[in-house]
């Protein structure tokens, strides 16, 4: 019998005749690759004249040691590498018939391979992400297993046993498999030519994570199929795989997921090969993407949340709110957090894969939640965003003109992974709760209002003042970098943990901002490359908000950094020639930071104002350290009382008790005995004549302040300042509500409450800030010096106009107020610091018509300019899930006082309880936001 490769015709045949031929390799190069490859080159006019540009000795002539030669090399490399493929393609089709010629395989051929994306997406509450539905084709149905995909064959030889043939597979329009662990899902396996036989085939599905997927490892689980197999023989915490039906050629399988599987990327590969020892195993490979998520529902996953209200606010729900602006008047800005978007789960994967967190830690939520932390910021090439706190940035995109995180996955995605400009503490909880909702994980953000940035790992914020009352940037040495920030936001994650103790489980904080002393320090470009491995400077949390809470810093991850957020103690000092060191301690105010913590609250949705705010301050501060809004009741008292077992979860979420010796990650001092309240009352910096009223919730508050306290050695002489003797009461009036453009005055009461004269000096200040405490421009202020009879009372005010600070108000318009005095006789100092913001106009947002899937629809977004500028460089951006793809419209110039209104159609692709975002922005007066929800039609 005569071999394949000398029949007529055949690419072996062919070979050898034209290697007869006079100039046989260029013939070669023809026949077998199809194209002209580098002969086309060796004929150009450009490689005719380079060779007679050549003299005798092979050296140029007339041609430019520069570019050309560059341009020439280089399209040789292209053009060699390009022919070498093809050759080698080629030689490797000549390989495969004669395989197939020489060694006919008996091994079952798979035609196609059926996840049923949308049948298993509905069992796995996966159905809302928008990767699972395919324009092509009706997922799921029987004629999809009919369908024949287009195929390429490669296959290659070995010399040890057994050979491995691969078939890659793919359809023109694949749907993507998004699916959760813990529960089970089908899928299905069409046979090419006959059933599947067990008496001489073998079939097993392979599933691997990961670039070096490995069965020791966890990234590679292989499930062989048994015809007998009719139910699920493993452990729980097991992969398995079951025979659901078999009909004709397709078989339907049913494979189980472990709770504690692997979160992110997989593929599935089908092997089929013989019973025959040896025998050859030929393996399909189904291309398209499958991606496991972490399941809320499933008690043995340590997300689960019990409580289906919680699971549709903190993981269903695709807008919410992130509060901004100051304690006095908080403000709820509207996001759109897109975790269905096509672009979240990739930008999710890509991330994980930038952090560098081993696949192998994947299946962690802890470790999941702290490597996305650390690469949602970015500074030097690696991570989503780029941060930005101060100056220009018309580079990017001004923080306060993102209205959802799906514009900046597709920026991200679009530019190779690169990071976009720009975000801030707000931008970035906003964005890390969408990363954490696709994946699965119950999230949201949170925002601490008047928030401690303390820097040197303390429990203090200090603030230096010269001589003449101004404050001094960077203490006396300049390397002070404590601040306060008006806001600051992060987010929460919900999960049990089993590192911890049981107290712990809940609620997680997890800050992706990146810490002030990088960016501060980074901010003049002079950065060094952090390499794809996030450092751990980068990464804050999670947290557990209940040991914040107790004042438990010792227990992982940087809860020491949390806690100084929320309990930190602000002090001021001014100079003072008497003092051995220059400075003079003249205010501390215990309860100014953590004055009030907002999230959204669940089930509540408003769109004019902000009721549905929710006051979580007492999920990290004991009682005494609630804000007045909780004191009022105003933030959803029934949910507090009626709904606390998900805040203070005492149980493993596997249903077991966890043990109070758990491995826990312990910080220097973290050992020490804890504080008790007998223990403070007996302390003698504890002075009782300055808490008359004290209750046993206030004596616990201060319980969780030492007990921290004793874990940072440099915060003991803090806490052992007696008070001076006061007689001189001062008071800072709070602000009232500024429109932008108004006026405004400052106001500061004094009263003389001792039988004897007083000499007070005061200096009461104003300065447009931006939110994170860093003064841009002063407006104004005022110094005197007088005497205040026994008694007497004295109100000493600022007024400052809109011209004085039309033209140096920042960003979101903040302006810190600061006011210090000083009596002559009895050297009582005192000092306080508030903050307040310009007010803004919403803007109105209506829809015409009843929007119906697939029909146009117009909204219309209106505004009247409340500033006697003309606002330039308008533009309008809006979006909303299931209606419109985030856009950004531009706009005409907007005159003093004018009214406008401008309209644009869309088209709603989903039906349902919508929302729509929207806000304007000029380079005069910007993040003008609003919000209209939207009933769509089937």
């Amino acid at each position: 019998m005569s071999s394949p490769l000398n029949q007529p015709g055949s690419p072996g045949m062919l070979r050898r005749s034209n290697m007869g031929q006079q100039g046989s390799p260029v013939m070669l190069r023809r026949s077998m690759s199809g194209s002209s490859g580098l002969n086309n080159l060796s004929h150009s006019g450009s490689f005719v004249r380079r060779n007679n540009d050549r003299d005798g000795m092979g050296n140029n002539v007339g041609v430019s040691p520069g570019g050309n030669n560059a341009a020439y090399r280089a399209s040789l490399v292209s053009h060699y590498a390009e022919d070498l493929d093809r050759r080698r393609r080629a030689e490797r089709a000549v390989e495969e018939i004669r395989t197939d010629g020489s060694m006919p395989s008996d091994n079952l051929k798979i035609e196609s391979v059926e996840l049923f994306p949308r049948d298993n997406a509905r069992e796995h509450r996966t159905d809302r992400y928008e990767m699972v539905f395919d324009n092509g084709r009706e997922i799921g149905s029987p004629s999809s297993m009919m369908m024949s995909r287009s195929m390429t064959n490669m296959a290659s030889m070995s010399s040890m046993s057994p050979m491995l043939s691969m078939d890659y597979r793919s359809s023109c329009a694949p749907s993507t498999t998004v699916l959760r662990r813990g529960q089970p899902f089908f899928f299905a396996v069409r046979m090419k030519d006959r059933n599947f036989d067990p008496r001489r085939d073998i079939l097993r599905a392979s599933f691997t994570f990961g670039p070096n997927p490995q069965v020791t490892k966890g990234t590679k689980v292989v499930l062989p199929f048994r015809m007998t197999q009719r139910e699920f023989s493993r452990a729980p915490q097991k992969w398995d795989m079951r025979l659901h039906q078999q009909e004709g050629f397709n078989i339907t399988f049913q494979v189980h997921i472990p709770a504690n599987a692997l979160v992110g990327l997989w593929r599935v590969n089908i092997e089929t090969t013989t019973t025959t020892p040896g025998a050859r195993v030929d393996e399909f490979r189904f291309k398209d993407d499958i991606y496991i998520l972490f399941n809320p529902f499933c008690r043995d996953d340590p997300v689960y949340l019990d409580n289906e209200e919680l699971r549709r606010e903190y993981l269903m729900n695709e807008t919410g709110k992130v509060f901004v602006g100051t304690h006095h008047r908080p403000k709820g800005r509207r996001w759109v957090y897109g975790q269905f978007s096509d672009v979240a789960l990739p930008a999710a994967q890509l991330l994980l894969e930038q952090s560098g967190l081993n696949p192998t830690e994947r299946g962690n939520p802890v470790q999941v939640v702290r490597a996305i932390a650390s690469i949602i910021n970015a500074n030097e090439g690696f991570g989503l965003l780029e941060g930005k706190w101060e100056g220009s940035f018309e580079d990017g995109v001004c923080p306060w003109v993102w209205t959802g995180s799906s514009k900046i996955f597709e920026h991200y995605l679009r530019n190779g992974s690169k990071p976009v400009k720009y975000g801030q503490c707000w931008v970035f909880a906003a964005v890390a709760t969408s990363i954490f909702r696709a994946l699965g994980i119950p999230s949201r953000p949170v925002t601490n209002f008047v928030s401690a940035r303390d820097t040197n790992h303390t429990l203090s914020v200090d603030k230096y003042f010269d001589i003449f009352g101004d404050e001094m940037k960077g203490g006396p040495d300049g390397d002070n970098q404590d601040a306060i920030w008006n806001f600051h936001a992060w987010s929460e994650v919900w999960m049990s943990r089993p590192d911890l103790q049981a107290n712990c489980n809940g609620w997680q904080a997890i800050d992706p901002t990146p810490p002030p002393h990088f960016w501060q320090k980074n901010s003049g470009g002079d950065q060094k490359s952090r390499g794809p491995l996030a450092v751990e400077a980068f990464r804050r949390g999670p947290s557990s908000v209940e040991s914040v809470r107790r004042g438990d810093i010792g227990f992982a991850f940087d809860t020491p950094y949390l806690f100084a957020e929320v309990n930190a103690e602000v002090s001021h000092f001014q100079e003072d020639e008497t003092s051995h060191w220059g400075f003079r301690k003249i205010h501390v105010n215990n309860y100014q930071v953590g004055r009030m913590i907002l999230t959204k609250r669940p089930g509540a949705d408003d769109d004019v104002s902000d009721a549905d705010a929710e006051d979580i301050t007492s999920l990290y501060k004991n009682p005494d350290g609630m804000s007045r809004y909780q004191k009022q009741g105003d933030f959803n008292y029934h949910f507090n009382q009626g709904m606390s077992s998900p805040y203070l979860e005492r149980r493993d979420m596997r249903g077991g008790d966890l043990r109070e010796n758990r491995d826990m990650m312990h910080y220097p001092g973290a050992s020490v005995r804890r504080l008790s309240i007998n223990d403070v009352n007996r302390k003698p910096w504890y002075d009782e004549s300055r808490h008359p009223n004290d209750s046993g919730s206030s004596a616990a508050e201060r319980v969780s302040a030492m007990n921290a306290a004793r874990s940072v050695e440099r915060t003991q002489p803090m806490f052992d300042n007696r008070p001076v003797n006061e007689d001189v009461y001062f008071d800072l009036i709070e602000q009232e509500k500024v429109a932008w453009g108004q006026p405004f005055n400052l106001q500061f009461l004094i009263q003389n409450r001792s039988q004897e004269m007083r000499t007070i000096t005061t200096i009461l200040s104003a300065n447009s800030v931006y939110y994170t405490g860093v003064t841009a421009r002063r407006l104004g202020r005022s110094d005197r010096q007088f005497v205040l009879q026994p008694g007497g009372r004295e109100t000493l005010q600022v007024r400052i106009s809109w011209d004085e600070y039309r033209d140096k108000i920042v960003d979101y318009g903040h302006i810190k107020i600061f006011a210090m005095a000083s009596v002559q006789e009895t050297k009582q100092s005192w000092s306080e610091e508030d903050d307040f913001q310009l007010e803004k106009p919403k803007l109105d947002v209506q829809i015409r018509g009843n929007p119906q899937v697939g029909q146009d629809c117009f909204a219309t977004f209106s505004f009247m300019n409340p500033i006697s500028v003309t606002l330039t460089e308008c533009e309008f951006t809006f979006e909303g899930p299931g209606l419109v793809r985030a856009q950004t419209v531009k706009y005409r110039d907007v005159k003093p006082g004018e009214m406008i209104s401008f309209a644009h159609k869309f088209l709603p692709r989903f039906s349902g309880e919508r929302k729509l975002v929207a806000s304007f922005n000029s380079r005069e007066l910007g993040d003008i936001i609003g919000s209209r929800p939207i009933h769509v039609r089937d």
